[in-house]
């Protein structure tokens, strides 16, 4: 779905929560009205008729309650996904606008690239800060791509939806890169998926990959206090963003985020070490996946 039909939704859900607190507002007035008249008129106790109507009064409140709630509630999807749409364009579609390229046209060779690669760094650090915490607000939501929570078999991921895509690259060998997808065949269950990293290309390279090549990113952040659940435990083999890359690398779990601003610990495989493991880098809860081992069967 796009930016602009999300923002109409959103207005029309905006309309209806001031609909129904208007509603809510009446039925509280007639609670404070009936309190009133029991104070005023009645001496020795409250009388069936007056019983009865405030227990229908104060139905009628909680029912409006959950009603305006659940309105909210929807209302702040639509804007987690207004701003997961926008991060993802920004980063996306930032370094190939034209205001973009103008501006770097008087750059020359390394210079250039590493203008770029240093907007791309900030837009995909930006879109973890950006990402929403998740909060739970009924036992039937759904609590898919929260933190380290999966999608299940069923999801695919939508346009535009930044990803971990498992591609052949130039020398043949097979690597977990940051991707965002370009299309989704239902009949052949593949996707079309575009690499964010465009640094020394004229245009973005194409893969096309099956369905089980291709990891979602979570769509929230877990507050480690709310749902330790949702965080991997220390010791976990994951796939990981490497800082200032857009590859994904296995790395093991030093230490879990300790509140909803802070990042994983990731220590990386890397034979250089006698332990055979990097001393621990800072990686985003968005940016940590579990590990999926390559397989070149899975590929398309």
């Amino acid at each position: 779905m796009s930016v602009p039909q999300l923002l109409r939704e959103l207005h029309q859900l905006i309309t209806q929560v001031n609909d129904s607190t208007g509603k809510s507002e009446s039925t509280l007035t007639g609670i404070s009205k009936t309190h009133e008249r029991i104070q005023s008129e009645i001496r020795s106790g409250m009388s069936p008729y007056f019983r009865c109507k405030l227990r229908t009064l104060y139905g009628t409140a909680g029912d409006d309650a959950k009603r305006t709630l659940e309105i909210i509630n929807h209302s702040l999807e639509k804007i987690n996904e207004v701003k997961t749409l926008r991060s993802n364009k920004r980063v996306g579609r930032a370094l190939t606008s034209s205001s973009y390229v103008a501006e770097q046209e008087t750059q020359q060779g390394t210079r250039k690239s590493t203008m770029r690669r240093g907007v791309l760094m900030s837009l995909l650090q930006q879109a973890a800060k950006d990402l929403p915490v998740f909060e739970k607000t009924s036992a039937k939501q759904s609590q898919a791509l929260v933190g380290c929570i999966s999608a299940g078999n069923n999801y695919h991921a939508k346009l535009a939806d930044q990803v971990a895509a498992l591609v052949e690259t130039s020398e043949g060998e097979e690597q977990w890169i940051m991707a965002e997808v370009a299309s989704y065949s239902i009949a052949s269950t593949t996707y079309v998926v575009e690499d964010v990293d465009e640094e020394g290309k004229s245009v973005r390279d194409r893969h096309t990959v099956a369905k089980s090549c291709v990891t979602p990113l979570p769509k929230h952040k877990a507050d480690p206090a709310v749902m330790p659940n949702a965080l991997f435990p220390v010791g976990q083999k994951v796939m990981a963003l490497y800082p200032q890359t857009t590859c994904f690398y296995p790395g093991l779990v030093d230490a879990r985020p300790g509140n909803v601003d802070s990042e994983y610990m990731i220590s990386f495989e890397d034979n250089s070490y006698v332990e055979g493991y990097s001393p621990a880098l800072e990686v985003p809860q968005r940016y940590v996946l579990a590990w999926r081992e390559p397989k070149r069967r899975h590929r398309h």
